[in-house]
């Protein structure tokens, strides 16, 4: 599933010249929880989020003054963000983005290692949509049966292929089989988190009912001695 398939689209904007106070209003109306920022030709500049503009409503009620210390640059740099109503000085930049063909998981990576909750989706330049935490939630719950392995020897084969994709294990070290949904793997690993991680690749393939690990652990004899 790519993002094509799971944005929002048309998708609400707001002018890099229009104010703090009319963003509020807009996702207000809107019911969204972070607005892209576009200039006069349409090009993505920013984005805004609920956050963005909760800090610029509360920093209203505590206003300090800015000293004239070594750190003076970075402080009215801040001062600048948090007390101008002026869209383009609030908003969050640069915009982390995606494209049209990214996948589901490359997605889901991008949220969380930026810890953000919207992606603005953008092929030449151009915002086409909108992706947001709760459309990729839904999106991963309403993949079509047809994309789910079905019958024990898909599965098996689905399940072998996680594994040596995801953790480098391949068939001759852990042997698959599955039976009724249920996946049993038999093998070696080095370590307990690896045998645990085969466990987690297992259960995350669609379709898996349960899995039974029977792998072993192969402790190696290390000597204690050197010549």
């Amino acid at each position: 599933m790519l993002a094509k398939d799971i944005m929002t689209t048309p998708v609400t904007t707001i002018d890099e010249g229009h104010n703090v106070r009319e963003a509020i209003e807009l996702v207000n109306a809107s019911r969204i929880g972070a607005i892209p920022v576009v200039d006069a030709e349409g090009r993505l500049t920013g984005i805004v989020s609920e956050g963005d503009l909760l800090r610029r409503v509360a920093s209203s009620w505590a206003r300090r003054a800015v000293p004239h210390t070594r750190d003076r640059e970075d402080a009215l740099a801040n001062y600048v963000k948090t007390r101008s109503w002026r869209i383009k000085d609030v908003m969050s930049t640069p915009v982390v983005s995606a494209t049209p063909t990214a996948t589901a998981s490359q997605l889901a990576e991008l949220l969380q290692v930026h810890d953000i909750k919207h992606v603005p989706v953008v092929e030449s330049g151009r915002l086409v949509g909108m992706i947001s935490r709760r459309d990729l939630m839904r999106a991963l719950l309403d993949v079509p049966k047809d994309c789910t392995a079905s019958g024990d020897d898909a599965l098996a084969t689905a399940v072998r292929c996680r594994l040596e994709a995801e953790l480098e294990i391949l068939p001759p070290t852990v042997q698959t089989a599955v039976s009724n949904g249920v996946v049993t793997l038999k093998g070696e690993v080095e370590t307990e988190l690896e045998r645990e991680a085969a466990t987690v690749a297992a259960e995350s393939v669609r379709g898996v009912e349960g899995v039974v690990n029977r792998i072993g652990i192969a402790y190696r004899m290390v000597s204690r001695f050197k010549r």
